[in-house]
């Protein structure tokens, strides 16, 4: 029986994230576990509560106070014990605030800190009863049953909503609320949320770009964005075109040892090839 050399270290890679996955949700998960590291590119890094750093890899455990950090060529997968998962791009850093998940009822609190870089968050089960918060040094966004997108820079934090129920941007006393897919808001530094425009072609690809590592899954999703915003926005239908562009985008193009350069001009969105639903059921 013929096996292609190339298809076994696929394979032992599968299983290592299955394993990942299904210890994850283990009721013998070790103290302080809230998570798990799906996937990485090169080198990211964790430094939990009172511990040293460490490269994060397929299976390392995530902890609620964990500082997770990323340089140019680094990336970062992690699934979270309620089903959100969070895409940490290069050049990036962010803690855990929070996190409180009782499996029970499905309820909880997440809670992260974005210092600098490029991030997606798709909501799990916490999202869809609470909103989930991220802070950066511009604003607090409310994420609430979707897929956000955000970049952090000293100068501003840009965020979007790819898709889902809703995305407020609260800064010096003023809230922004996003309810329709493929628009963003831009906070200042030290200013105020600006009012939501549509997500900018360019800066969106090279974001998603510059996440991914290449321009497959970018190019999909910021074409299905278009048709959307061109669209009826209250289609069910188009909204639908959106869910299956991204689904076929991420898994069409699997993260690889590719390293890409990218020159940001503006706060950036990121999107990853790892996740293949928004959230789940």
């Amino acid at each position: 029986m013929f096996q292609s050399k190339a298809v076994v270290p696929l394979l032992l890679r599968i299983l290592l994230v299955g394993a990942a996955v299904l210890g994850l949700f283990s009721t013998a998960h070790a103290q302080g576990r809230i998570g798990v590291t799906q996937s990485t590119q090169n080198n990211p890094m964790g430094k939990p509560p009172g511990g040293l750093d460490r490269v994060l890899r397929v299976g390392t455990d995530v902890q609620a106070n964990e500082i997770i950090s990323t340089t140019a060529n680094d990336r970062a997968h992690l699934v979270f014990l309620d089903g959100t998962t969070l895409t940490i791009g290069p050049d990036s850093q962010m803690t855990i605030d929070k996190f409180v998940y009782d499996p029970t009822t499905q309820k909880g609190e997440l809670a992260v800190n974005a210092t600098k870089g490029v991030f997606r968050l798709i909501g799990g089960r916490i999202s869809k009863t609470s909103t989930i918060a991220v802070t950066t040094p511009a604003a607090t966004m409310g994420i609430r049953g979707g897929i956000a997108v955000f970049g952090v820079q000293a100068s501003a934090t840009t965020s979007i909503l790819v898709f889902g129920n809703s995305l407020t941007v609260t800064a010096g006393g003023v809230t922004q609320t996003i309810t329709v897919p493929g628009l963003s808001v831009t906070t200042p530094t030290g200013g105020t949320p600006g009012a939501p425009t549509i997500a900018v072609q360019g800066s969106l690809a090279a974001a998603l770009t510059a996440l991914v590592g290449n321009s497959t899954a970018s190019a999909a999703t910021v074409a299905a964005i278009q048709t959307l915003v061109a669209s009826n926005l209250g289609n069910a239908v188009t909204l639908q075109a959106l869910i299956q562009a991204i689904v076929v985008a991420n898994t069409a193009t699997p993260i690889t040892s590719t390293t890409t350069t990218s020159t940001l001009s503006v706060t950036v969105i990121p999107e990853n090839p790892n996740q293949t639903q928004a959230s789940p059921s």
